[in-house]
């Protein structure tokens, strides 16, 4: 039964009674070790299948801090309510990762996240990009349909963090323009935009250089559900892209940003947005910019679905059921998108 049923039959004493119990126990009731384990329990209802032999997974007692214990029928390997969830292996309450989801849907800093949450500044890095990489299967679930808008977006090759004896290319002098050619080469990151009717947005890193019709079919193919039209600029990947896709294709001439019936100003608007939102990390590293890309459409995403004080409760929910679990080691080697012997072969013969 809903909270909400659940009130209409308090009286108003009653009512009044509970609402300052809550605001009184708020924070012990949420501190609790296994409070994590409770949202789980309530918001993952399907049936639990072993990953490793397929078999069905059965309850198996409780720890003593009331976590729920489970074993596989098949290999009879144990597990929790929390294995393979963000929160797998993590000593963090409840509050600390509420805390830490609301700060990355404000957009701050890691040192910022880290005064407010008294934890390391590498604990910081590490947690942004554990929830980061959790967000994976929501983006997952976007797909296209009705009228799209599409434009590509590129960027300049970031590698940051990376150790002197790691990079592709010797050290250069820095200047005004991170690439010796000039406009879009192989030295650019192509990342397709496209947003249909119903504000369904998707980012994604295609490969480098201009956009060809192999990327756009790996990339953008792979989300069309019902799709009737595509409206873009005059790039010529797309004609080829429509036909094999059964797309109607409405195309900008070069230089406009409509045709007096057609218009790409939305998707453009969000280019604008994204390069705002970006200047505030200071740089992103190409092993990590798919990741904040994928940030910024949970955000523009949850902020058309939902009223803004219901977004952090329902992003708190979503995060931390999915079984997205990321080691801390790996998030320092998750696969770069592109390939660097192919994006700085120059460098690499002359070396």
């Amino acid at each position: 039964m809903k909270i909400e049923e659940l009130l209409k039959d308090l009286d108003a004493i009653t009512i009044i009674k509970l609402k300052n119990y809550l605001l009184e126990n708020l924070l012990e009731l949420c501190s609790t070790k296994n409070s994590n384990s409770k949202i789980i329990s309530k918001y993952k209802k399907e049936e639990m299948i072993c990953e490793k032999c397929g078999c069905k997974i059965y309850k198996n007692g409780t720890t003593k801090n009331g976590i729920q214990k489970y074993i596989c029928s098949g290999c009879k390997i144990t597990s929790s309510q929390t294995t393979n969830t963000i929160i797998c292996h993590s000593k963090l309450s409840f509050e600390i990762w509420r805390n830490i989801i609301d700060n990355l849907l404000n957009g701050f800093s890691l040192r910022r996240i880290a005064e407010e949450n008294n934890i390391s500044l590498l604990t910081s890095f590490r947690l942004r990009h554990k929830v980061l990489y959790a967000l994976k299967h929501f983006i997952e679930g976007i797909y296209l349909s009705g009228e799209i808008q599409s434009d590509e977006k590129y960027f300049s090759i970031n590698l940051k963090g990376t150790k002197t004896k790691n990079m592709p290319r010797y050290s250069k002098k820095r200047t005004s323009t991170s690439s010796p050619y000039r406009g879009i080469s192989h030295h650019k990151v192509c990342v397709v935009s496209s947003i249909d009717e119903n504000d369904n947005l998707l980012l994604k890193i295609v490969g480098l250089g201009r956009c060809t019709t192999d990327m756009l079919n790996e990339s953008l193919g792979q989300k069309l559900n019902e799709a009737k039209s595509i409206t873009v600029d005059s790039a010529s990947a797309y004609q080829k892209f429509c036909k094999k896709n059964n797309l109607t294709l409405n195309a900008i001439p070069s230089g406009f940003h409509s045709n007096d019936v057609y218009n790409i100003s939305e998707i453009n608007g969000i280019h604008s947005q994204l390069e705002t939102w970006l200047k505030k990390f200071r740089g992103v590293s190409i092993r990590h910019l798919q990741e904040y890309l994928d940030w910024f459409v949970y955000i523009f995403t949850m902020k058309k679905r939902f009223m803004l004080n219901k977004i952090k409760t329902e992003s708190y929910s979503k995060i931390i059921i999915d079984n997205n679990y990321i080691k801390s080691k790996n998030i320092f080697s998750i696969k770069i998108p592109i390939d660097l012997n192919v994006a700085y072969a120059e460098y690499i013969n002359q070396s």
